[in-house]
C-alpha cells in the first residue's frame, strides 16, 4: 500500500476493540513514509517509523484481562483516539452460512434472546466481504465493532453469539468475536493459490481470474442473464396478466394437498400460484400475527387479500411474513416461482398463523393451485466469491497481525457435491491460517455436517468422512453433530446445542491435545477371527448404545447389513456371518446415510462419530496414540 495523507488503522482497531489478553498485540495502519508513530496507552509511550510505502506496525506488551482502556495514536499533528479498548479472548468465525447464519433467522427457535442480550462485555466485528484473485489484500478499512446486546444481536451469528456467552460465563473475561463466514462458499474459496497448487488442487485456468476485467464481465454477463430471466418468467406469467393476487379460485384451479409432493405439472420450472381460503377464530380477529411458511423452493410472493405481505428470493430462508389486523375472512395467495426441476412446499415444516397466543394450521386449510407460466430451467448465478482463493485473500490475509484464543469453523455443505480431497485441502488450510497467524498450535475446531436430506445426491456421509481427518493435527476439535440437524433443512435452528459443543471443544482440547471430537471416534476395524473388532477413542469415557444399531459391510460391491454384535467399554465386537469371508479393501461403516441419526453414545449423552474403515487383518496402535509414543 502506498503512503497515506491521512493517518489510518485497520478498522479491527476501533472503538471497541477487543485485544487477545496475556499475548502480545501489533497495532498496524498507514500514513506518510518516514513517519514517526507514537502510541499512549496507560503510562507507556511506544514509537515506530513508517517504512517508505507508508505502513507501520506496532507491537502492544502482553496485557491481562480488563478494560475499558484508550489508545491514542498520534504523528505530525494528526491524531486518532480509540476508546472502550478491552483485554479478552478473541475467537475467529469462519466457513459459510450456518456459521454466518444471523440471529434474524432464529426468532423462532430463540423468540426472547434479544431482549437478554444485554451482557456489554461481548463485542463482534464483521470481516468485510471482499474476494481478490491476483493477490492479497493487506488491510481492511471498513467495518466497525459492535456490542452484541439487544436489537445488535439480529445481525449477529447465532452460534458466535451462543458461543461467546459460554465462554463469558466460564472465564468472566471480555469476548470478542470476528466473523469472516460467506454463505455458499467451498472450502477451497478460503486457502492460497500458492496452497492449492502445492497440493494440485488449482483449477488450471485459475489464471484468467487475476484479470479484474474478465471477473467483472462475467458478473456482468451473469447478472444480465438473471435480469432477463426474471423479465421473461414475468412477461410469460398469465397470473400476473390476470392479476390471480386479487381474484379468487374459480373452476381451472386444482386441489392441492400442500404436505405432500405436488402433481407432476406445478413441480416444474416456471411459476405455480397457490391460494386458500381463512376463517380467523374470533380471538384472532383485528389482531397483528405473524404467516409462518416454511420454506419453498424456491422463491415467492406472498398476498393477502391481494396485498403483497413479504417475498423472499431463493429456497432456504424462512417464511415470516406479518399480518396487520387479521380479517374474520381473507385469502393468502402465494406466487411460487420454481428456477429449477423441482419445486413446491418443503416437506415436514409447519405452517400456520401466530396471533394473540393462538395458532391456525394452514397444513390442514383447502391449498388450490394453477400454473402461470413455464420455463427452461434456471442457470446458477455467477458468484466469484466461491472461486478458489478469492476469500483467503480478501478476508483471511489481512488478519494476519490480529491475535486470536482460537477459531471456529462450520463448512462443508458446499462441498458435499464433490467431497473427493476435501479432508487434504482442509488440512492445509488449518496449517496455512496457523502460520499466518504465527501460532502453530491455534486451537481449530470445527464442526462435522449434521443430518440432512434435502440433497440426496450430493454425498454429506462422505464429507464427514473427509472432515474427521482434519485430527491427524494436533489442537483440533470436531463436534459431532449428527442428529442436531433438521432433515428438511440446510440451516437447522438449534445453534446453541452446536456452539455448547464447541465451547466444550475448547476446554476438552487441553486435556486431549492431539485431536479429539465431543464423543467417541472410531479409530480402526481389524479382522478377529470371524468378528470383526471396531476399536474406539471415547477421551476417557465408555460407550453406550441407545436403540437399533446397524453396522454395514461393503466387499467387492455387495453391501451386507450387520446386527450382530457387543458393546463393549471402548471397543465394538460385530459377528461377522459365516457365508462371509472378510477380502482385502473390504469397509464396515455406521451412519453413512445423509440424514443419518445417531444410537451410538458415550456415558455423558455426547453421539459418536459416524465413521468408514477399512478392515485390517491385525491390530495396530491407533493414529491418535502414535502422537503420545512418539513423545515419550
Amino acid at each position: 500500500m502506498e503512503e497515506s495523507e491521512k493517518l489510518k488503522l485497520s478498522s479491527l482497531f476501533s472503538d471497541g476493540v477487543i485485544l487477545q489478553r496475556n499475548k502480545t498485540n501489533i497495532l498496524w495502519g498507514n500514513f506518510k513514509r518516514k513517519a514517526l508513530i507514537n502510541v499512549e496507552f496507560e503510562d507507556k509511550t511506544l514509537s515506530a517509523k513508517c517504512d517508505t510505502n507508508g505502513n507501520f506496525k506496532l507491537k502492544l506488551p502482553a496485557h491481562e484481562a480488563g478494560g475499558p482502556f484508550e489508545l491514542i495514536i498520534t504523528s505530525l499533528n494528526k491524531k486518532i483516539v480509540i476508546k472502550e479498548v478491552y483485554f479478552g479472548d478473541v475467537w475467529l468465525l469462519a466457513g459459510q452460512s450456518n456459521m454466518q447464519l444471523m440471529f434474524n433467522r432464529l426468532l423462532e427457535k430463540y423468540p426472547k434472546e434479544p431482549s437478554k442480550a444485554n451482557d456489554k462485555l461481548i463485542h463482534y466485528f464483521k470481516v468485510p466481504e471482499h474476494f481478490q484473485f491476483n493477490e492479497p489484500m493487506t488491510d481492511i478499512y471498513e467495518g466497525k465493532w459492535f456490542d452484541a446486546i439487544g436489537s445488535n444481536l439480529l445481525s449477529v451469528s447465532g452460534i458466535g453469539y451462543f458461543f461467546a456467552k459460554y465462554l463469558r460465563k466460564y472465564s468472566n473475561v471480555p469476548i470478542g468475536i470476528v466473523q469472516t463466514a460467506v454463505g455458499g462458499t467451498s472450502i477451497r474459496s478460503w486457502i492460497s493459490e500458492k496452497t492449492l497448487k502445492n497440493i494440485g488442487e488449482m483449477p488450471h485456468d485459475y489464471d484468467t481470474l487475476k484479470n479484474l476485467n474478465v471477473v467483472n464481465r462475467y458478473v456482468r454477463e451473469s447478472n444480465a442473464y438473471q435480469d432477463q430471466y426474471e423479465n421473461d418468467r414475468n412477461t410469460f406469467d398469465y397470473g400476473l396478466k390476470g392479476n390471480w393476487a386479487k381474484n379468487p379460485v374459480n373452476s381451472t384451479w386444482q386441489s392441492v394437498d400442500i404436505n405432500k409432493d405436488f402433481p407432476e405439472k406445478f413441480k416444474t420450472s416456471g411459476v405455480v400460484w397457490l391460494k386458500t381460503t381463512i376463517k380467523a377464530p374470533e380471538n384472532m380477529v383485528n389482531q397483528d400475527g405473524i404467516l409462518h411458511l416454511g420454506t419453498l423452493i424456491d422463491a415467492d410472493e406472498t398476498f393477502i387479500d391481494g396485498k403483497k405481505v413479504g417475498e423472499i428470493g431463493y429456497q432456504y430462508p424462512p417464511r415470516y411474513y406479518k399480518i396487520r389486523k387479521i380479517k374474520r375472512k381473507f385469502e393468502i395467495t402465494i406466487r411460487l416461482k420454481i428456477d429449477q426441476k423441482i419445486g413446491g412446499f418443503r416437506k415436514g415444516k409447519k405452517r400456520y398463523i401466530q396471533s394473540n397466543g393462538n395458532i391456525l394450521d394452514l397444513n390442514k386449510c383447502n391449498w388450490f393451485a394453477k400454473r402461470g407460466c413455464s420455463m427452461p430451467s434456471r442457470k446458477q448465478w455467477f458468484f466469484p466469491q466461491y472461486l478458489p482463493s478469492g476469500l483467503f485473500n480478501g478476508m483471511i490475509y489481512p488478519l494476519r497481525n490480529f491475535s486470536f484464543d482460537g477459531i471456529i469453523w462450520y463448512q462443508g455443505e458446499s462441498d458435499t457435491h464433490e467431497p473427493v480431497n476435501y479432508g487434504k485441502v482442509f488440512i492445509k488450510l488449518i496449517q496455512e491460517w496457523r502460520k499466518l497467524f504465527s501460532n502453530d498450535k491455534l486451537p481449530f475446531l470445527f464442526v462435522q455436517l449434521p443430518n440432512c436430506g434435502i440433497e440426496p445426491n450430493h454425498n454429506w456421509g462422505e464429507l464427514r468422512n473427509e472432515q474427521e481427518k482434519a485430527l491427524v493435527l494436533d489442537n483440533t476439535g470436531m463436534a459431532v453433530t449428527i442428529g442436531d440437524g433438521e432433515d428438511n433443512d440446510l440451516h437447522p435452528l438449534n445453534k446453541k446445542v452446536v456452539a455448547k459443543k464447541l465451547f466444550k471443544l475448547s476446554e476438552r482440547i487441553k486435556t486431549w491435545s492431539h485431536g479429539c471430537a465431543s464423543g467417541p471416534i472410531a479409530d480402526q476395524a481389524y479382522l478377529d477371527n470371524d468378528r470383526v473388532v471396531i476399536k474406539f477413542n471415547t477421551f476417557g469415557r465408555k460407550l453406550v448404545r441407545d436403540g437399533k444399531l446397524i453396522f454395514k459391510l461393503s466387499q467387492c460391491g455387495t453391501l451386507y447389513v450387520l446386527n450382530e454384535f457387543q458393546v463393549n467399554d471402548e471397543s465394538i465386537v460385530v459377528k461377522i456371518p459365516e457365508d462371509i469371508k472378510i477380502k482385502d479393501n473390504t469397509v464396515i461403516s455406521y451412519a453413512q446415510e445423509n440424514t443419518a441419526h445417531p444410537n451410538l453414545f458415550d456415558t455423558d449423552g455426547n453421539c459418536a462419530a459416524p465413521f468408514k474403515l477399512k478392515i485390517n487383518n491385525y491390530y495396530h496402535i491407533p493414529s491418535v496414540l502414535t502422537h503420545v509414543l512418539e513423545e515419550m
